[in-house]
């Protein structure tokens, strides 16, 4: 049989008060609708048609078989009931919007005098019919009813302006006979997630030194040859590969010769997100934690979009992992987004000391790697550290959020100071440094 489809208006829902105004009853059955009020209803019932008491029959056997149908209404009002939840994305921007749609469809010939869906969603995600259980989750609720066959939709738009990753669901449905006397109540595992990627800064010009020469540089040492960049010719010898002769240079000098290739390497970046930094400070308010994670994104995109690779550390755990931010370097749109992601499922809960965090992942990083800092207050020893870096042939940089004093004081590397939002839009322009 072919589903009537129906849209209700979200703007005038139908809540559990207005319901109960039109008639309905949610209120689970009396002790005397129970099954032991009900067994004790027909043995009075049964006494009273052995001794031929009419009224007592007509009194208790019409309410009686009013709760037995109730009763059997109740335990089919949920079969063939189907909802469903749809996002129109998963992953925003602060600011964007989601098309948010529940449907509810209604696969069998028994109507359902009302029906109830609760999905929790979290406060953040502004939605004005949202009915509040704490101060981070509320529930949207819906309370309509369905004829045999009859499928109906909500259509909500969500908006966030906070980073973040936003859990949503389960989905709770309620129905039951038309009297309210017996409601069921199923919980739907239709759990789904919004991530809302940290605000992200132009950044056009940023005085990095991996940047110079978008990706690749000339290497200091003889390690490892470019073949795609040729500076000359030399004798050809037993351990040369064929493939680099040089057949004209070759015809030239009667000899065989072979490419001579520029060495070069590939730098990495890596940043490193302080989080215990940002909770000792004396200025230590959300707004400069999520300045500095919107710093560390800024820089990520900048970095992938001079094709360099990029990795991200952070001393603390993915809210839905629970497992240490620990993204190696790489590059690319699927790098980006695993670092905007991690970015966004994180808050500002230090799992342990960054210095201890950063002396244990340090042992991985090769030669040359470019470190970035990003934090706000400096612990004691950084300067220390930083030094030993520079030693170690590694290239420091330091981006300090907030309005935090700069503790070194002469710095060994490149130095910057991020207080508010226009700072960084600024430093991606060339305007400070």
């Amino acid at each position: 049989m072919q589903v009537r489809n129906r849209e209700l208006d979200t703007s005038l829902p139908d809540t559990l008060p207005e319901l109960t105004k039109k008639g309905y009853s949610f209120k689970p059955a009396g002790p005397i609708l129970k099954n032991i009020g009900l067994l004790l209803l027909l043995v009075i019932l049964i006494l009273a048609a052995w001794f031929n008491q009419t009224i007592i029959v007509v009194l208790i056997g019409l309410p009686l078989i009013t709760a037995i149908l109730a009763k059997l209404w109740s335990r089919y009002s949920l079969v063939g009931v189907r909802c469903q939840r749809f996002l129109s994305e998963r992953r925003i921007f602060p600011g964007e919007e989601i098309e948010f749609v529940l449907t509810m469809v209604n696969r069998k010939p028994l109507p359902l005098p009302w029906v109830r869906v609760d999905d929790k969603i979290p406060v953040d995600l502004a939605v004005k019919e949202i009915r509040l259980q704490n101060t981070n989750n509320g529930f949207l609720t819906n309370t309509t009813s369905l004829l045999w066959y009859e499928s109906i939709k909500w259509r909500y738009y969500l908006k966030c302006n906070r980073r973040g990753y936003y859990p949503i669901g389960p989905l709770v449905i309620s129905s039951g006979d038309i009297f309210g006397f017996y409601p069921r109540t199923r919980t739907e595992n239709a759990d789904d997630y919004i991530i809302v990627y940290p605000k992200l800064y132009p950044l056009t010009v940023l005085n990095l030194p991996s940047s110079y020469p978008i990706g690749e540089i000339q290497a200091e040492q003889r390690i490892f040859e470019d073949p795609t960049r040729a500076v000359g010719v030399r004798d050809y010898t037993t351990n040369d590969s064929l493939r680099f002769i040089h057949w004209k240079a070759s015809a030239r000098h009667q000899k065989l010769q072979v490419k001579v290739f520029e060495p070069t390497k590939t730098l990495d970046l890596i940043l490193f997100f302080a989080v215990d930094s940002f909770l000792t400070n004396s200025h230590g308010t959300e707004d400069i934690f999520e300045l500095g994670v919107s710093t560390a994104a800024s820089i990520a995109k900048y970095v992938i979009e001079q094709r360099c690779p990029v990795g991200l550390y952070m001393n603390t755990p993915l809210i839905d992992s629970q497992q240490l931010v620990r993204i190696k370097p790489g590059r690319g749109p699927s790098q980006l987004i695993q670092i905007l992601e991690s970015l966004a499922k994180v808050d500002n809960v230090a799992s342990g000391s960054f210095m201890e965090f950063f002396q244990n992942e340090r042992k991985s990083f090769p030669w040359g790697t470019t470190l970035i800092f990003v934090i706000s207050k400096t612990p004691e020893s950084f300067q220390k550290l930083l030094n030993n870096l520079k030693k170690a042939g590694h290239k420091p940089v330091v981006f300090q959020i907030g309005n935090e004093v700069k503790s070194i004081k002469q710095p060994v590397t490149e130095w910057y100071q991020i207080r508010k939002a226009n700072d960084l839009i600024k430093l991606g322009s060339g305007g400070i440094g």
